[in-house]
């Protein structure tokens, strides 16, 4: 009965994984006709106003997207994936209902009126609300809750880019942070249903239009070596670079609904440069048809990328846009805008990656045929750099280009990228916005909760003490006013010489009549700890000698009481090791008391 119910659940978690597929491939789909619509109001702004309103443009954007933000959904702000990590580390895979609404909108506006920023974190973010909102409506346990979250990041992801085992990549590798058992099967079914969906309603077309790329010489591998260096440690300086310039902007004294305005206006003045550029550089950017023309750095940029790997941009164009990118990128979503980061840095693969490709031709031309080949392996490489996502970036580009050619260029880049930016900077371009916040993801890690808390972080600094030559009716005074039951004696000196509990008080009265003083009742043999030692060893130690309290005392000086902790502190303790564990993106529901304290070791 137990395994037949069992089964229902996972048919059911498998039909609504289908089912969150379906309205994340709808969503996918409105959500890209809702950008192009809202781009083709704003365009009218610099044909009305000229050149100059290509300024004005992400600027009119940023006060409406900061009216949305600010006053209805904070989590709609910045790039989508790690709010997601966020809830599905943390909260239990708990989404607010009006988070996606708001954020597509938003969003859509951003980008719409030429921020730099692209569709896949609001489509993920949308998707998880939806699975979020699914297992909310059912009432659902925390871990199906957590599976229709991933399916609909994933299913968002796959519909946006045509790539439908990309797009479960990621939502596994990226938000989960591994396999997830049986409920992997729901994540690809949702991506397979959300991506045919997609290509039912808009017509089956890969995301960029990429000539077959083939190897030309071995020696390319050494230049695809070189290049995942290369960008492994540009994904550092892009990811610190975003951060930073998100500091500075926060530290502006200026009203939150303000600032997405200024950071537009100087994602615009950006955008007034590149025009100036693609006049020198005598560039043309590939837009679809019925797409209105944008500067090559505003927008998701797909134009740009379509561009680069045909081979229609210049070495110059490719570097200075590339890095013209990195800033207006960070304006757009470090001032407050609503976007993902995911295509930004396709952006700046293909450009870096290009430029690094026609320098390579130059140099050795009989082994590089194709330097563009390098520009759609830097968007896979810088990718892995910052995403943390190799797996999802080799799979993810190959399905995005039907081009399965370049298979051995992206092992050897993405690896290498990976590998280098991962031993400069810990934190993915995701996780580190988290890590701002002092929420720490760490999947798939149980620890000894307790093990990670110093007595010294729990402990009583001053507690309340007893003279040595104190009267047993003025200790049930103490008691009566405190409440406590054990207490530290500490003479004229300060020593620490004793500890007393209320028990010792009720003992046979002296034949004289006469009260005890705490000195006669007082165990002088008591438990010393430093205060560096873990609360997982003063428990143990306190439960070998059957004791509910220790002294902490100066390691320099072991008569000097500086703390004092009982039982009721370890349990102080543990509330602490809880709220660091959830920080630590680890589900305490699923971790057994004996794995929290772990008292046996």
């Amino acid at each position: 009965m137990i395994q037949r119910n069992d089964m229902r659940r996972q048919v059911v978690l498998y039909t609504l994984g289908a089912f969150i597929g379906v309205v994340s491939g709808i969503t996918a789909v409105l959500f890209r006709l809702l950008i192009l619509s809202i781009s083709r109001v704003f365009v009218i702004i610099p044909q009305v106003l000229g050149i100059f309103g290509w300024v004005v443009l992400p600027a009119i954007g940023g006060l409406i997207v900061a009216f949305i933000v600010v006053r209805y959904a904070p989590e709609a702000k910045g790039h989508g994936v790690p709010e997601v990590m966020e809830s599905y580390a943390i909260h239990g895979g708990m989404i607010r209902f009006r988070v996606p609404l708001l954020k597509s909108i938003a969003s859509a506006i951003c980008i719409g009126s030429g921020g730099s920023c692209g569709r896949e974190g609001p489509i993920a973010q949308i998707g998880a609300g939806a699975g979020s909102a699914v297992a909310t409506v059912l009432s659902l346990d925390k871990k199906e809750r957590k599976t229709l979250l991933v399916c609909g990041l994933s299913s968002g992801i796959a519909s946006t880019f045509n790539a439908p085992l990309g797009g479960a990549l990621f939502g596994i590798e990226v938000l989960a942070g591994g396999i997830l058992g049986f409920s992997i099967l729901p994540v690809i079914l949702a991506s397979v249903v959300a991506t045919a969906i997609a290509d039912l309603i808009l017509g089956a077309a890969v995301s960029f239009q990429a000539p077959l790329f083939v190897m030309g010489h071995p020696l390319e591998l050494v230049f695809y070596l070189i290049l995942g260096v290369t960008l492994g440690l540009t994904s550092v300086i892009w990811m610190r670079g975003f951060y930073t310039i998100e500091d500075v902007l926060e530290k502006l004294r200026a009203s939150k609904y303000i600032l997405p305005a200024f950071g537009g206006l100087l994602t615009g003045l950006l955008a007034l440069a590149t025009i100036y550029l693609e006049n020198v550089f005598v560039y043309s950017g590939e837009f679809a048809v019925n797409e209105p023309y944008y500067p090559a750095i505003m927008g998701v940029g797909y134009a740009f990328i379509d561009a680069t790997l045909i081979g229609n941009v210049t070495l110059g164009a490719l570097f200075l846009f590339g890095l013209v990118k990195i800033l207006a990128t960070s304006f757009t979503l470090g001032s407050g805008g609503s976007g993902g980061v995911f295509a930004p840095t396709l952006f700046i693969g293909a450009a870096l990656g290009g430029a690094f490709g026609l320098v390579c031709s130059v140099l050795v031309p009989w082994a590089v045929p194709q330097p563009m080949a390098f520009a759609l392996v830097g968007m896979a490489a810088l990718f892995a750099g910052s995403g943390r996502a190799p797996i999802t970036c080799i799979i993810m580009l190959m399905e995005m280009t039907a081009d399965y050619s370049l298979i051995l260029p992206l092992m050897i880049a993405v690896s290498t990228s990976y590998l280098v930016s991962s031993l400069i900077e810990s934190e993915s371009i995701y996780t580190l916005k988290l890590s701002r916040r002092g929420v720490k993801i760490q999947t798939g890690t149980h620890i000894s909760a307790l093990k990670t808390i110093k007595v010294d972080e729990s402990m009583t600094v001053d507690p309340t003490i007893l003279h040595p030559t104190m009267t047993t009716s003025q200790v049930f005074e103490i008691i009566d006013k405190t409440h406590h039951t054990k207490f530290p004696v500490v003479d004229d000196f300060g020593n620490i010489i004793g500890i007393l509990i209320a028990e010792d008080l009720f003992k046979e009265p002296k034949e004289d009549g006469s009260e005890y003083q705490v000195r006669e009742l007082m165990n002088p043999d008591f438990l010393h700890l430093s205060p560096g030692c873990t609360m997982d060893s003063a428990l143990q130690e306190m439960i070998k000698r059957d004791e509910g309290h220790a002294v902490i005392v100066n390691p320099k000086d072991p008569h000097r009481m500086i703390g004092y902790i009982t039982k009721a502190d370890v349990l102080k303790a543990y509330e602490i090791a809880i709220l660091r564990l959830q920080k630590s993106g680890i589900d305490v529901e699923d971790i057994g008391p004996a794995e929290i304290i772990n008292i046996g070791d």
